[in-house]
């Protein structure tokens, strides 16, 4: 009896003189051990997961494990050539790539288009030279039919600008041609070839001819924008019968609104549905104000300059298309040679078309709020 009295009178141990009931330890118990396995089931769930994942995209890659090895970067950041170390694909490496899901993903800058489209602006604005910024009438002129001529690409890149040169794609080593003129300040666009009303005038091979079926149309007309780069958008060469075209001008203006480029109309017929089909599509665009050279006397090509100054001088802006004759050469040669030739400022069509947007926009908002 004395024993068991002992027994009853033993001091309880340490966890039930913390002030808890022995059935609130009791459970409390029960969920410490509960803890670690339901931990553990949740990590080998998380596992099985992650670790179908990356079978499924190694799987669906182009060449399989080679695949693997090209996308993802080593632990670090080159890309293993085969040449030493760990092979990708490794566990190492994929619990290093696991362990990397609870801070920053550290990806290849190479491989971020394929994983998230990057909001950029449009092909037109990326390729569009400086902008001037001083105030003042301006001038974009426009020089049509380079790339067959290259005495007259080479009189042009020494010209003060920027001018915007418009390029034949069917002329030869365009690359070569266009990218010094770049350099130099100037801008580009392709000079595209379409059908004239005038059945004895050539537009040249691989022009947009109204008669061509969807296929064979697309066909020419990607030719004709994958000859060079580093353009800011097109237009016309010749084309006064295609221009008149509804149909195969939306056709242009939707791939010029794919790639982001902008489309200036030369206006050779009065009749073109160019402008409405540009702005259908959503494509910027604007149209050419003077010809200079129609006449190549240098006088009359002077005068048509003047007319072009004028205009700029009364609206604001103007725009002029001018060829590489010789006279015409000779005229804006001695014309460019001033920062302010006229007190006009030169600048680049992409310029006028930026602003042409910025005008159209204000006119819109005016529209909703007349409307309210």
């Amino acid at each position: 009896m004395a024993q068991k009295r002992t027994r009853k009178r033993a001091p309880a141990p340490a966890k039930k003189r913390a002030g808890p009931s022995a059935a609130t330890t009791s459970g409390t118990r029960r969920k410490t051990v509960g803890r670690p396995w339901l931990m553990q089931r949740l990590l080998v769930g998380y596992a099985v997961v992650v670790t179908v994942l990356l079978a499924a995209l190694i799987a669906t890659m182009p060449g399989g494990l080679n695949g693997w090895r090209t996308a993802i970067p080593s632990i670090d950041g080159r890309h293993d050539d085969g040449a030493g170390g760990a092979s990708p694909g490794t566990d190492d490496e994929i619990a290093a790539i696991i362990d990397t899901l609870d801070g920053e993903l550290a990806i290849d800058l190479d491989t971020l288009p394929s994983i998230l489209p990057i909001d950029r602006p449009p092909a037109w604005r990326r390729h569009a030279v400086t902008w001037r910024q001083d105030d003042g009438p301006r001038l974009a002129i426009v020089m049509d039919d380079l790339g067959l001529d290259r005495d007259a690409s080479h009189r042009i890149a020494a010209m003060n600008g920027p001018l915007t040169l418009a390029f034949l794609p069917y002329a030869d080593d365009l690359s070569r041609q266009t990218l010094p003129l770049r350099r130099a300040g100037h801008e580009l666009l392709v000079h595209l070839p379409m059908e004239p009303h005038n059945p004895d005038a050539d537009p040249g091979p691989n022009a947009l001819l109204v008669g061509l079926d969807e296929g064979e149309f697309l066909r020419r007309l990607d030719w004709n924008l994958n000859r060079f780069d580093g353009f800011v958008g097109v237009n016309n060469h010749m084309g006064s019968r295609m221009t008149e075209n509804p149909a195969k001008m939306v056709l242009v203006m939707s791939r010029l609104r794919r790639d982001g480029l902008l489309y200036l109309d030369s206006l050779t017929s009065p009749r073109t549905v160019g402008p409405r089909a540009a702005r259908a599509v959503g494509v910027p665009s604007i149209t050419r104000d003077v010809f200079l050279d129609n006449d190549r006397d240098r006088r009359a090509i002077r005068t048509q300059l003047k007319k072009a100054v004028r205009l700029a001088k009364q609206r604001g802006w103007a725009i002029a298309i001018g060829h590489p004759y010789p006279e015409t050469l000779d005229v804006l040669e001695r014309w460019t040679r001033a920062r302010k030739p006229d007190g006009i400022l030169l600048v680049p069509l992409s310029q006028l078309v930026n602003e042409a947007e910025l005008r159209a926009g204000k006119q819109d908002q005016a529209g909703v709020a007349a409307s309210r």
